[in-house]
């Protein structure tokens, strides 16, 4: 990541005026040139942050991403967003944590744990929910209802809500012919 890019992207984070009409398209735009993200669509106040840099922190996206208003994505843990997910407003997602069961009472005293995490291609993660450092894949096509606490793993083509985030079901989901 270059300076240039890192400056545009925090001013195009940080600043309100992004939320103007003309500069909207603007904002995803750096978003896009600063990830190396084709097709990122970014919406209003979207943080993309390594919380605590160190060797792990990395994030990609496939194409085709869609990050709604007030969402927060970690990537101290590494981050791989597939192509055409959808992070609905205010959805959350952590990789990282603080280990509390020993050590200091001060948790800021304690190491930090990273986790990695994938999420397939086509996912959907609803509005305001929130995905726990110690989920390492969300699959293909999958779903995380709105306000749902993620905190396992989710296999292709699931629906999970609630808190804790439970299997709704599986959705039945037919795939195109291959071109093979």
């Amino acid at each position: 990541m270059s300076l240039t890019s890192k400056s545009l992207y925090v001013l195009a984070r940080s600043l309100s005026m992004f939320g103007l009409p003309l500069l909207r398209q603007l904002r995803s735009a750096i978003y896009r040139w600063h990830f190396k993200a084709d097709g990122l669509n970014v919406s209003d106040r979207v943080m993309i942050v390594a919380a605590h840099s160190n060797t792990y922190a990395g994030i990609k996206f496939g194409r085709g991403v869609e990050l709604g208003a007030d969402t927060y994505l970690d990537y101290s843990g590494n981050l791989l967003v597939g192509d055409n997910v959808a992070i609905s407003e205010g959805a959350q997602i952590f990789t990282h944590n603080h280990e509390i069961r020993e050590g200091q009472s001060n948790w800021h005293k304690n190491p930090i744990e990273f986790s990695s995490l994938e999420i397939g291609a086509d996912a959907w993660i609803g509005a305001s929910a929130i995905v726990l450092p110690q989920v390492g894949r969300i699959g293909r096509g999958a779903v995380l209802g709105a306000g749902a606490v993620l905190t396992q793993d989710v296999a292709d083509y699931e629906v999970y809500a609630g808190n804790p985030a439970r299997r709704l079901f599986a959705r039945n989901i037919t795939q195109p012919p291959s071109c093979d």
